[in-house]
């Protein structure tokens, strides 16, 4: 900090402050002049880094050659605004953005096998998914009636340019179909809903069986919707239930929920929130393990055991990530290099990650809002205590203020805002910061993030 100030102290310039420096130096004035020009000079030189940027992004930044290595002006460190620091310029407006859209485009909806008449699925159909930039979905969302309340979303069996092919997960409800791809950007809906039946009772099949479907691929700590697991029982009575979850890297049983009495054909639901004896649970693999007993307490169904995942080009329906983060920038973004990283240029105390103004961000952990400002340098900016943790999380030049207020309680991957270039930088892009305890500018250190934010891009 004493270089940026130094730094900061060059800039203003003016009679005032070479004559101070003048003074202490006991040099000449024009000696000290020159001095000084060299100085900026040194400091302008410094500025420059060299970063990969999205196309999108470089057309909102300072431009460059070509979309694979464009140079483009390092964004000054991020100060250290002190959370009760003097009164700072007023804000400049910001303009409206146009949000960032998904590449992809959905052009109709098939069934495969497991239809229903009239063009209708049920669950575990397979279901093609029709359009044009399909390549890089992560998952499909299958939205139900308006709200949250009964969105689930799949992993694909396969994914093409033109073409996904996606198992209809239980508990899906008759609505719209959206694409969700690797950056977390979501399509705009098929243009026709999806129709879904109750699936067939599977009783007559082959007596009594349970099927189970977790109602998304991936589940966060602390995230508005907790994950979420569906059963039915088929059989021909009522039967007592058990619900295991167990984590697969050493098939631990690390919870477990006593339903009770369920009635069969009727689809039920179980959630988790991350914890397990007290303490948040370590990313990673687990599977739901549903089992049934009579009134005597005989085995009367199980579902697919759990344990070390079986090759197969479908995943398993009982089977889920658990992360403790997401990554915050939910579009396409690259890193910056050089002065851009942790130490970089004037002890630049965070990660830039560079992406097009108007990118959604999201929290990367869920957490109390200690901070919400605005600071000629750092631009709008935001400092979320992290639940459960003792980290604090730093967002920078955010595109406006944030989303949320000083004392709010957030979860993680809600959106808090855009990334921007408010404050005193050049391009769009988040600073990220991590601070342990006890924080940001309260007797805490900065360390680098991008280790954890390297990771949570591959996971999330």
């Amino acid at each position: 900090m004493a270089g940026a100030r130094g730094s900061a102290a060059f800039r203003r310039g003016g009679k005032g402050s070479e004559a101070v420096v003048a003074k202490s130096a006991s040099v000449p004035a024009r000696a000290v002049v020159a001095r000084a020009v060299l100085v900026r000079s040194a400091l302008a030189g410094a500025a420059l880094v060299v970063a990969v940027v999205p196309a999108s992004a470089g057309a909102q930044g300072t431009g460059g050659a070509g979309p694979e290595a464009t140079p483009v002006p390092a964004p000054r460190s991020a100060p250290a605004p002190a959370p009760r620091s003097a009164p700072t310029p007023a804000p400049r407006s910001a303009p409206a953005l146009p949000p960032v859209r998904s590449k992809a485009r959905l052009a109709r909806l098939a069934c495969v096998s497991g239809c229903a008449e009239g063009g209708a699925v049920r669950p575990g159909a397979l279901l093609r998914v029709r359009g044009r930039g399909l390549r890089r979905t992560a998952e499909v969302g299958f939205g139900g009636a308006p709200g949250e309340a009964d969105d689930v979303a799949s992993a694909p069996a396969r994914r093409r340019r033109t073409f996904v092919d996606v198992r209809v997960p239980l508990g899906a409800a008759t609505g719209p179909v959206t694409v969700l791809d690797r950056d977390g950007v979501a399509s705009a809906p098929a243009p026709v809903p999806l129709s879904v039946e109750p699936a067939i009772p599977a009783t007559a099949a082959g007596g009594p069986s349970i099927d189970v479907d977790v109602q998304a691929p991936k589940a966060y700590f602390d995230a508005l919707r907790p994950m979420r697991v569906s059963y039915v029982v088929h059989d021909d009575r009522p039967v007592d239930v058990r619900v295991e979850l167990v984590r697969q890297a050493d098939e631990a049983v690390i919870a477990s929920w006593a339903p009770g009495v369920v009635q069969p054909e009727t689809p039920q639901v179980v959630q988790w929130n991350g914890v397990a004896g007290g303490r948040v649970q370590r990313a990673g693999r687990y599977a739901f393990r549903v089992t049934a007993a009579d009134e005597g307490g005989a085995l009367r169904a199980t579902s697919a055991q759990a344990g070390p995942p079986v090759p197969s080009a479908e995943r398993d329906p009982s089977e889920f990530v658990f992360l403790r983060h997401q990554f915050p920038v939910r579009g396409p973004h690259s890193y910056g290099e050089y002065a851009a990283r942790f130490g970089g240029g004037r002890g630049h105390q965070g990660q830039d990650v560079f992406a097009a103004c108007g990118t959604p961000m999201v929290a990367a952990r869920g957490g109390l809002v200690k901070f919400k400002q605005y600071h000629s340098r750092a631009g709008y900016y935001l400092v979320i205590d992290g639940e459960q943790t003792g980290v604090d999380y730093s967002y920078m030049h955010l595109a406006s203020a944030a989303l949320v207020s000083k004392g709010e309680r957030v979860r993680t991957g809600q959106l808090i805002g855009y990334v921007g270039d408010t404050g005193n930088t050049s391009g769009c892009h988040l600073h990220f910061e991590m601070w342990k305890r006890p924080g940001w500018y309260s007797g805490g250190s900065a360390f680098d993030p991008l280790p954890e934010l390297l990771a949570w891009d591959r996971q999330s």
